[in-house]
């Protein structure tokens, strides 16, 4: 895998809204493993709870042939997951920390309860969000509720443990839906919200002069993120907002975007109402329609420019 840089901490920390904004995700530590007990984190630390998987070390920096243990931490809930193609990106930990680097491209099987392969191959590339945090996206087809393990070539035979969820339990909207509209703060109405977005610099992004209600009228592709700059834990929202910011300036009138914030003011206390709405327990999330407003994708945790710049292209393109 050649030399292992660590992430270090984001300078921002999420604080908690209370019980509004907080939930739990359960994830064995291994997949197909009796557990004499359930580990509950909180959402805002999933990322490290998942799977171990051993990984063969490679490169230059390791000469001893030896097998080092990591960690493939999910940067998506599993009780989101509904059947039906689904985006599923993870990171490399190991037990003190994200990994900051890893292989160009992961390959692996995702195999179902019982054992039986489902899906023989599929791989994924390396992505960055920034050079401290990469991921890769897996968009494994899963048409069946219920458990599964993916299980990396090269690593340990237990894998991780994925989850299919009945799309009656779940409440965030998911790809194949309509996008519910809302009536998003705007710089002429902003709800309550101050400030109405977080952007580290350059001052308030451009997508708060419509809400996500007049934008789903209009006919183009819409880009809905939920997201706080300033206070996001992970280090991901403000990136995230850029990307798009990019996206959009060079699509132009081909799509529509609208960027609401995550609470109602800086104290974050509170969740903003856009929060609620969707029953969101993480962010960031950026949803993407057709021009008839049904969701094509929802990307969740992390993603990258050439990731999003490849998905609005095929939307855009029809």
């Amino acid at each position: 895998m050649g030399h292992i840089v660590r992430a270090g901490p984001s300078r921002r920390g999420l604080h908690g809204a209370g019980r509004r904004y907080r939930s739990t995700v359960t994830f064995p530590p291994r997949a197909k493993q009796a557990a004499t007990h359930e580990i509950r984190i909180d959402r805002r630390s999933f990322l490290l709870a998942s799977g171990a998987v051993v990984l063969a070390a490679c490169g230059s920096d390791n000469k001893s042939g030896t097998e080092s243990t990591y960690s493939l931490a999910p940067r998506f809930a599993r009780e989101v997951i509904v059947p039906g193609e689904s985006r599923m990106p993870f990171s490399l930990a190991d037990s003190q920390a994200l990994l900051s680097t890893g292989p160009q491209t992961l390959t692996a099987k995702i195999v179902d309860s019982s054992g039986k392969v489902v899906v023989p191959t599929i791989s994924a590339v390396k992505r960055s969000v920034t050079d401290g945090i990469v991921y890769w996206d897996f968009h494994p087809t899963l048409t069946a509720v219920g458990q599964y393990t993916i299980i990396l070539d090269g690593g340990a035979s237990a894998g991780t443990a994925i989850a299919v969820n009945d799309p009656k339990t779940v409440k965030i909207p998911y790809p194949g839906q309509q996008l519910p509209p809302f009536d998003t703060p705007t710089t002429s109405a902003p709800g309550g919200v101050d400030p109405i977005c977080t952007r580290l610099e350059g001052g308030p992004c451009p997508f708060h002069s419509v809400t996500l209600t007049d934008a789903l009228k209009q006919g183009r592709p819409v880009a809905y993120l939920i997201g706080t700059p300033a206070h996001c834990q992970f280090g991901t929202c403000a990136p995230g907002l850029e990307f798009l910011i990019n996206s959009a300036k060079r699509l132009g009138d081909k799509i529509v975007a609208v960027h609401a914030e995550v609470y109602t003011d800086d104290t974050t206390t509170t969740t903003a109402p856009a929060v609620d709405a969707y029953h969101l327990t993480g962010e960031p999330d950026l949803w993407l329609t057709d021009k008839t407003g049904k969701i094509v994708t929802r990307l969740e945790g992390a993603w990258d420019q050439s990731e999003l710049d490849e998905t609005l292209d095929r939307i855009v393109a029809g």
